[in-house]
């Protein structure tokens, strides 16, 4: 039976990843019996592993978008031999917006997969402030207070997809580290589908193929429209990623909120969570996510982050100096 296995995110959990390693290895996966669907969903068209912009285009208007996908995807599965399977990777159809929706026809046509990564909210929020929105927004406060219970509400994505997908074929995964084979999210992915014992056939994606970067870098140029052309828009931070490597990558024990506001923020998706819990790990004891303890971070305070602000200003501008120079 062909397959359509469909792993939609979500944000911030690896999907970089994830997308590079089906990109690396579209041709010796589809000898594995997985075929990565182009990009635009088009026979012959560029693979790049994902297909996060042509689901933002279909989404605009979700009727027309369902009846263009579900004609893309029967092209691609009539070119498809018995028991293949094809791949998609878009973590926006994890956001919820009704991109499920347009899945429903194809849906009920073939065997459909899901795959879903998540993450404890508070750590998703603080990244996607620093991935997205600090790019066009100056006031994380106020970003942050209409996120909080909206974004990472995973009960009610999953909710939206089990009424395109049947709940057995939904697989959940919790993004932790401790959780992963090697602590590595391409080899979980490769233990979902099958691959574990291919992995010697296949290649790696480099480490931190999408990095973080450090609260102070981030606060430094957030909401600036002469670095930033839009939120998408990652050419300052690849610029300092030239000049110093990794040394502003984010420290994932420094944090700009303190314990009692983290505890705030997953109490306002404890229901949520819950029901997460109960109906896709009932074997688990206690919390969905293990629990950020008062010693778990270190709270830079606004004397620390200008501290570190300044140090950085000094380190672009020796290192931009000495390239000069050298010419």
């Amino acid at each position: 039976m062909k397959t359509l296995v469909l792993h939609i995110g979500a944000n911030k959990t690896g999907s970089t990843a994830i997308q590079e390693f089906l990109r690396l290895n579209a041709a010796a996966l589809h000898a594995f019996g997985y075929v990565v669907a182009p990009t635009d969903l088009t026979r012959g068209g560029e693979v790049t592993g994902h297909h996060i912009w042509h689901i933002e285009q279909l989404r605009a208007d979700i009727p027309t978008g369902r009846e263009r996908l579900t004609k893309q995807i029967h092209e691609l599965m009539r070119t498809l031999g018995e028991d293949k399977h094809l791949v998609l990777s878009a973590e926006n159809l994890a956001n919820p917006d009704g991109a499920e929706q347009m899945f429903s026809e194809v849906a009920s046509q073939y065997d459909t997969r899901v795959i879903l990564y998540i993450r404890r909210q508070d750590e998703l929020l603080l990244s996607s402030w620093q991935q997205w929105e600090s790019k066009i927004d100056d006031d994380f406060w106020a970003w942050l207070v209409l996120g909080v219970g909206v974004r990472g509400d995973w009960a009610q994505v999953l909710q939206a997809w089990e009424r395109v997908v049947p709940r057995a074929q939904i697989t959940v995964r919790l993004y932790e580290r401790a959780r992963m084979p090697e602590g590595d999210i391409v080899l979980d992915f490769a233990h979902l589908l099958g691959l574990s014992d291919r992995l010697s056939d296949l290649r790696r994606p480099r480490a931190d193929v999408n990095p973080s970067y450090s609260d102070a870098l981030v606060d430094l140029v957030k909401g600036s429209a002469s670095v930033f052309a839009d939120r998408h828009d990652n050419t300052f931070y690849n610029m300092v990623e030239q000049l110093t490597g990794n040394a502003y990558h984010r420290r994932p024990r420094e944090s700009v909120i303190t314990h009692a506001q983290r505890a705030a923020i997953l109490d306002r998706y404890r229901a949520s969570n819950e029901w997460v819990c109960a109906n896709y790990f009932p074997e688990m004891a206690g919390n969905l996510f293990p629990q950020p303890g008062p010693d778990d971070y270190l709270v830079l305070g606004q004397d620390k982050l200008e501290e570190q602000k300044w140090e950085i200003v000094a380190t672009l501008i020796f290192k931009l100096a000495a390239r000069v120079l050298r010419r």
